[in-house]
């Protein structure tokens, strides 16, 4: 993907969340332009993720290096991940 079309998405009013999707199937979900940063040259985008609900602290976050010519896809909006909830009872 180019660099260009990642600050595009980045920099958009209203900004939408977004699903980053690598050649190697790995996906990173953006959630807000606070949690992502592309790198002066564009080559390499920063992405924090939460490892929780209602993470607030350094330590609650993973960062996920990109090399932004490696990104196949882009989602918009962010795909939900469904949790499957255990059976309790029986």
């Amino acid at each position: 993907m180019s660099p260009d079309r990642i600050r595009l998405l980045i920099g958009a009013e209203p900004f939408e969340p977004f699903t980053i999707v690598t050649g190697d199937g790995e996906e990173v979900d953006v959630l807000s332009r606070e949690f992502v940063y592309l790198y002066p040259g564009g080559r390499t985008l920063v992405a924090l993720t939460p490892k929780f609900r209602g993470a607030h602290e350094e330590s609650d976050f993973e960062e996920h290096k990109i090399d932004v010519f490696l990104i196949t896809k882009v989602i918009t909006p962010i795909r939900r991940k469904v949790r499957r909830r255990r059976n309790e009872g029986g």
